[in-house]
């Protein structure tokens, strides 16, 4: 998404409650200066980063679950949905390459270890509570070989899971973060990986919201300091251009 200055400007004016005569422009560094480099730097590709290879990166299919997926659920996101078939396809490659394709899967307990139950209806009416059929991985993305970690509580998919033993034992330290919703457990799992040392990728279509600003903040957030955004297709073509 592109932003124009006078659009950022007001914005952030919004936000903060302020007006115009209220930014700071004297001094050694102007206010909306700043702010506009700010913006610039969030948009930033950061390509240079870390190379995205085939040998090194796992794909990490975050909560892609009838609960979130169908529409018949009261968590239907339904660009989870759309996406299907483009990490489906992702997902095809990195199995063609050897890249360990791993699906994490949200449970909510009662009691929770966390507030969620008092934060989300369908979650606190058992959307995703223990045997509730909402907890299904969609099968359209499984495939026999596949990695399912230890069920997730939490937004986190490193919380109390085997996910990141798994990953060491397959020698890979570049995730590939997939799936449902961006702003959530996809960002929580993002920051939880950078903190343990991988590299992290978000692709931008293949993880999803239903909200699209908070979608695009969280991947702004990612390439300004977590890791990189790519597109599937990027992602692909970087995995096998240095197959070759």
């Amino acid at each position: 998404m592109q932003y124009t200055d006078d659009a950022t400007l007001e914005w952030y004016l919004k936000v903060n409650n302020l007006s115009a005569e209220d930014l700071i422009e004297d001094g050694p560094s102007s206010e909306r200066a700043s702010v506009l480099a700010a913006m610039a730097d969030y948009e930033l590709a950061r390509s240079d980063a870390f190379d995205v290879l085939a040998e090194a990166s796992a794909l990490v299919i975050v909560d892609m679950q009838v609960g979130f997926v169908r529409q018949t659920s009261p968590q239907w996101v339904p660009q989870a949905e759309r996406m299907v078939p483009t990490l489906a396809r992702t997902a095809t490659a990195a199995r063609a390459l050897g890249i360990p394709v791993v699906f994490t899967s949200a449970q909510f307990l009662d009691p929770s270890p966390t507030d969620a139950l008092k934060m989300t209806k369908p979650i606190a009416e058992g959307n995703l509570a223990e045997d509730a059929e909402g907890l299904e991985i969609i099968p359209e993305l499984w495939e026999d070989g596949d990695v399912l970690i230890g069920t997730k509580h939490t937004y986190d998919a490193f919380w109390q899971t085997d996910l990141d033993y798994r990953l060491r034992a397959l020698r890979r330290d570049t995730v590939i973060i997939a799936g449902t919703l961006t702003n959530f457990c996809c960002e929580a799992t993002a920051r939880a990986a950078f903190d343990r040392g991988y590299h992290v990728v978000m692709g931008s279509d293949l993880c999803a919201s239903d909200n699209p600003w908070a979608h695009n903040s969280a991947l702004q957030t990612v390439r300004r300091g977590i890791g990189r955004v790519l597109t599937s297709q990027e992602i692909i073509e970087s995995w096998e251009s240095r197959q070759r």
